[in-house]
């Protein structure tokens, strides 16, 4: 079965002011559709740079890099926006939920964005929130949830909108060993069930290993393990 590309780098660098050496350098990677890839690196190596590349979140210095065959570095902010909001999803180590908004509500945000009808957004929130356990948990904010629970909403506001790829940061990084391993067994799962590409960036080779694809970012470069 042939895939599609989702995203490709071709000769991506990227450079610092003040830095000697390019933080990516001359990177070339192809992310297929269905593709579930570990990025590898020690901290400062540049893996959450690489992500935001991928992304549009920061522009290259050199090189190209494509998402669904669209160069974005052609595209304005609107267009970027409208790309990212509607095929990427974002996992951060650290969860990002409004703090002001209940579990609920943050899990729903990104489907209002898309303009999907109030009743039909709050339903599906909910019904995603029970799936994975916080069917109590929906009115509390984030400050009345333990980490693994905010970080639990944090995933499923990631995949509700069911993006055709997962851009994860450190998804864990936050969590004690047992939590983080049933965060990502959430996360794995949840991901499979929509198809859903997935590109993780990690220190955590344990982690990085139950998925299918493994790179490690060394001095810029990418190398297959």
């Amino acid at each position: 079965m042939i895939k599609n590309t989702l995203i490709s780098c071709k000769d991506v660098s990227k450079t610092f002011a003040g830095l000697d050496e390019p933080i990516i350098n001359k990177l070339n990677l192809n992310i297929n559709e269905g593709d579930h890839t570990a990025i590898i690196g020690v901290s400062g190596s540049g893996k959450s740079t690489l992500l935001h590349l991928m992304a549009g979140l920061e522009k290259t210095s050199s090189g190209q890099i494509k998402i669904l065959n669209q160069n974005i570095a052609s595209l304005d902010q609107d267009e970027l926006g409208v790309l990212r909001n509607t095929h990427l999803g974002f996992v951060y180590q650290f969860h990002h939920l409004l703090s002001d908004f209940n579990a609920i509500e943050n899990v729903a945000l990104p489907l209002l964005i898309r303009r999907c009808p109030y009743k039909k957004a709050f339903k599906e929130a909910e019904d995603l929130l029970r799936k994975i356990g916080l069917g109590k948990r929906l009115t509390h904010k984030p400050g009345q949830l333990s980490g693994g629970e905010r970080q639990r909403v944090a995933i499923a506001r990631s995949l509700i909108a069911k993006p055709k790829c997962i851009l994860a940061d450190e998804p864990t990084g936050n969590l004690d060993g047992k939590t983080a391993h049933f965060v990502f067994d959430l996360l794995l799962d949840l991901a499979k069930e929509n198809r859903s590409t997935i590109i993780l960036v990690t220190h955590d080779n344990q982690l990085a290993a139950r998925l299918k694809f493994h790179y490690k970012l060394d001095q810029g470069k990418l190398k297959k393990r």
